[in-house]
């Protein structure tokens, strides 16, 4: 069972879960600062929510999320892990306004990948909306793909220890989830970083049009952080972008690592269970993972920050 009441290590505490609130324009902060102690826990309302943040931490919590949640959409279209305007990361956060309130951040539907922190046209890390429980934008403008607000919607709702959730149709995960045994191998390093953390769903039924999709699909998730969407794409889940963002680039190494070496017609070489399970522990154990997703994520924030400064406004 997932335990909900799990602290997150970077973005720790309790808010509730969605209600309304007003958009912040005009807020800035530095974007490297460390965040606040604080995280979204619970999808639903709490009677010691309102009380966990003032408005003015609330404010900048949210800033910093959406700063790191622009930075994954860039990056991700930077590595060519996106496609066209479709596929969609959600990340929860304080709503603007305060009051222990929290909305789903989120990109709105038409906006290309690399224009999240575009200042010739406009679009920047304040371009991202936000939305309530009823899946309502109130924060930001512009309207969210349908299949975005129910699957996001069902996994922050079954999944509260998911800050972020990531669904990506990268290249090498997807071909993976289109063959008759979907399975990632345990044939690299890389793939031990996923030891025991992958579901499947071979359940494909077309777009996802309503609420009972996004729920479906976080019951396919599990307890896992990683959901193979077959024959559709990938969805991963973590308690940070940090974390999200590593798991996605190191996953899709993983399975590009698996394809070609399938492509050679030669039989592959599994790790036995034992060492991959050593490996895993090696590679996740705790604070060395931790300490190295946040050099790897901050790494990359510091190259957006030289060749696209704009998308922390």
């Amino acid at each position: 069972m997932v335990e909900h009441s799990r602290e997150n290590k970077q973005y720790g505490g309790r808010d509730a879960f969605f209600s309304p609130s007003c958009f912040l324009n005009q807020l800035k902060t530095d974007f490297s600062r460390t965040s606040i102690p604080r995280a979204i826990q619970s999808f639903r309302q709490s009677s010691t929510a309102s009380n966990a943040l003032s408005v003015e931490e609330a404010r900048e919590e949210n800033w910093r999320r959406r700063v790191d949640l622009a930075a994954s959409y860039r990056v991700f279209e930077k590595y060519n892990l996106h496609e066209g305007v479709c596929n969609h990361l959600s990340m929860m956060a304080p709503a603007a306004r305060g009051e222990g309130e929290s909305v789903m951040l989120i990109v709105p539907y038409g906006l290309h990948w690399s224009e999240v922190g575009e200042s010739l046209i406009g679009y920047k890390a304040s371009s991202l909306v936000g939305l309530n429980e009823k899946q309502e934008v109130v924060e930001g403008e512009g309207e969210v793909e349908t299949s975005a607000s129910t699957i996001h919607t069902g996994v922050h709702r079954a999944r509260p220890d998911a800050v972020c959730a990531f669904h990506i149709h990268p290249p090498y995960c997807t071909a993976i989830g289109t063959l008759k045994n979907p399975k990632l191998g345990m044939y690299h390093q890389n793939s031990c970083l996923f030891y025991n953390r992958v579901a499947y769903d071979r359940d494909y039924s077309g777009l996802s049009t309503d609420d009972e999709e996004g729920m479906r699909t976080a019951k396919q998730l599990g307890d896992k952080s990683v959901l193979f969407m077959c024959n559709h794409g990938v969805l991963v889940v973590a308690p940070n972008a940090a974390r999200a963002f590593d798991d996605v680039y190191y996953l899709e190494r993983a399975c590009m690592t698996q394809v070609l070496a399938m492509s050679t017609g030669q039989e592959l070489f599994e790790l036995p269970e034992e060492l991959a399970s050593t490996a895993n522990q090696q590679l996740d154990g705790p604070g060395e993972r931790e300490k190295f997703c946040t050099a790897h994520f901050e790494s990359v924030k510091r190259v957006l920050a030289k060749e696209c400064p704009d998308f922390i406004e």
